[in-house]
């Protein structure tokens, strides 16, 4: 129970923090292409800053997504038992991709910046699945030693 609530958390500051990251580079990216200049120190302050108010947020998020996929898919392992931690790694995808589908949908429009087109949500889903394989890396249960 312990290392999985460690790897849980761990999942969801990874995740939160590659999502965090990868929308601070794709707004940079997008406003270059338009001709502006971005000082690497703004880009760096940019980052520290949507680390720390971007990603605590997208963090509840990401957290409530993997709650319910990190579930289902112990569930599915407990009966399938072939079934590696690959499982996890498609529900940490699988629970981002819904999320903010979902959140485009009820919303309107896409609130995440960085996943307004194909690029950035995939990117966006394989941050999810980075936390998907942090939770099952850590998440493992430890087999018995023998003496």
């Amino acid at each position: 129970m312990k290392r999985a609530l460690v790897g849980f958390v761990l999942a969801v500051l990874v995740t939160a923090a590659a999502s965090s990251l990868i929308q601070t580079l794709r707004i940079h990216a997008a406003l270059v292409a338009l001709g502006a200049e971005i000082p690497f120190g703004l880009r760096l302050q940019a980052m520290a800053s949507d680390l720390w108010g971007f990603a605590p947020v997208y963090a509840l998020i990401v957290a409530g997504g993997f709650l319910i996929a990190f579930a289902v898919a112990g569930g599915i392992r407990r009966w399938a038992r072939g079934v590696g931690p690959g499982l996890h790694i498609a529900a940490g995808a699988a629970a981002i991709l819904t999320a903010l589908l979902s959140m485009e949908a009820l919303l309107g429009m896409s609130v995440v910046a960085g996943a307004r087109d194909g690029l950035g949500l995939g990117l966006f889903v394989a941050a999810g699945a980075l936390g998907g394989a942090v939770f099952a890396r850590f998440a493992k249960p430890r087999l018995p030693q023998s003496s």
